[in-house]
């Protein structure tokens, strides 16, 4: 066989071509959105020199949607020309300013910017909602917490977290694929803080669309968070899976007959039933699923396993409400989405706030590539995740060309099916989109 490396020469070229080609349609969607006048109202900068807050904010959450979580990629979006002329960027920062802007961050302007993003997800949210509406007959609302490992000792705030090791909790409610809200909490605090704020955004992103249906794990397995739920007028399941607490309710179902338990799967290996039950210092009886599971994958079990879930309602079929709790599994994936595409998985700053600041950017940019998928793309494409969204569109390679005063944008013929149909399908969509006003 011939060797590869006589065929192929190695050159450079002045071209303006780069590997994120569609980037274009990523910056169509945010000043569709409104988020550059936005920015433009963060008044962070105290001198009238360098990249504006504008400049610097949209190159960070650019760069984000890129799926490059470190701060020094900021570099790779100024050293990338045809790139960031699709992005509209006139004055890129260089990694240390960028560092040191995210440093001057303090809890106002963490508010200020956190207060844009939350503008940013109310405008996208109304699609989201609808098609979940369409999809699945309710709105689904997810709510979780995860650990952020930091490396070091100099990181501010870091504390305890439940396996042990030092970081900060990142506390996060998404309705379907939108991520509606976000804290970045010190670690050490309640695995449960700050849910009442949380829910509180995302009932107003809701309004009176509905009905809704919150998924919930064992944290948030509290009379107060049920209270509150049910305050709202929202259906909820909650996991109980702390042995102390679903302990009774096991005693109560265990030695009940077979007749009382109903199939839930057609090989009729889980059974499953209603019970009632008080909780310790609850002031009423609340619902709960029993499910009865007599195989463990596909080898039977001695004994049966138990698992129990708090519902609100008790006449829904009961493979129904089990169905929809056990959808949460695929949320808790979609909360993984942005710490494991957009790469958020570690925080770039020692100081606190500008961590804060960092991961409502994260928020913003996940926002941004969600709206991608409901503004630009063909209906079929809202099922991706935004590794999807970001592989087969965002992370295209083009070539951007200067004729009679207009840029041409050419991508490659050599590309999958998917991305030459969602790039011909955004294409008309942004000539459509062009007269609307931000």
């Amino acid at each position: 066989m011939d060797n590869i490396s006589k065929k192929i020469l190695i050159d450079f070229t002045d071209e303006k071509i780069t590997p994120s080609g569609g980037s274009f349609f990523l910056a169509h969607v945010s000043h569709l959105l409104g988020l550059p006048y936005l920015l433009n109202t963060l008044k962070l900068k105290k001198r009238n020199r360098g990249p504006s807050d504008q400049q610097i904010l949209l190159s960070l959450i650019y760069t984000l949607a890129n799926g490059d979580g470190a701060i020094s990629d900021v570099d790779r979006l100024a050293a990338d020309h045809a790139r960031s002329t699709l992005l509209g960027l006139k004055n890129i920062p260089n990694y240390r300013r960028l560092s040191e802007y995210l440093a001057r961050f303090n809890l106002r302007f963490v508010k200020k910017f956190y207060d844009i993003s939350h503008i940013i997800t109310s405008k996208i949210a109304p699609k989201v909602i609808e098609h979940q509406l369409s999809e699945k007959g309710y709105v689904p609302v997810f709510m979780d917490g995860t650990g952020i490992e930091v490396s070091g000792e100099y990181f501010e705030k870091a504390g305890t977290l439940y396996d042990g090791s030092k970081g900060f909790w990142l506390h996060n409610v998404f309705i379907g694929s939108l991520w509606v809200g976000q804290r970045l909490l010190p670690g050490g605090v309640d695995v449960a803080r700050s849910w009442k704020s949380l829910l509180r955004e995302t009932a107003r992103v809701i309004g009176d669309k509905g009905p809704v249906w919150a998924f919930l794990d064992n944290a948030y397995y509290r009379k107060e968070v049920v209270a509150y739920l049910k305050a709202l007028g929202w259906d909820f399941s909650i996991s109980v899976t702390d042995r102390r607490k679903k302990a009774p309710i096991v005693d109560i179902v265990k030695y009940l007959p077979n007749e009382d338990w109903e199939p839930i799967k057609d090989d009729r290996t889980e059974y499953g039933l209603y019970v009632r039950y008080r909780p310790n210092n609850w002031e009423e009886e609340q619902s709960y699923v029993v499910i009865r599971s007599l195989c463990e994958g596909p080898q039977r079990s001695l004994w049966p396993k138990y698992t129990v879930i708090l519902v609100s309602r008790n006449d829904i079929p009961l493979r129904e409400v089990v169905k929809r709790h056990r959808s949460k599994q695929g949320q808790e994936n979609l909360h993984k989405g942005p710490l494991i595409h957009l790469d958020l998985h570690h925080p770039p700053c020692q100081k606190f706030d500008a961590n804060q600041a960092y991961y409502i950017a994260g928020q913003i940019a996940h926002n941004l590539l969600v709206a991608l998928k409901f503004e630009l793309l063909p209906e079929q494409a809202r099922s991706h995740s935004i590794r999807t969204i970001m592989r087969d569109l965002v992370r295209t390679g083009a070539k951007l060309v200067k004729k009679a005063r207009k840029f041409i944008l050419k991508f490659s013929k050599c590309l999958p099916d998917r991305s030459i149909l969602w790039i011909n399908h955004a294409a008309e969509k942004v000539e459509e989109l062009a007269g609307v006003p931000t």
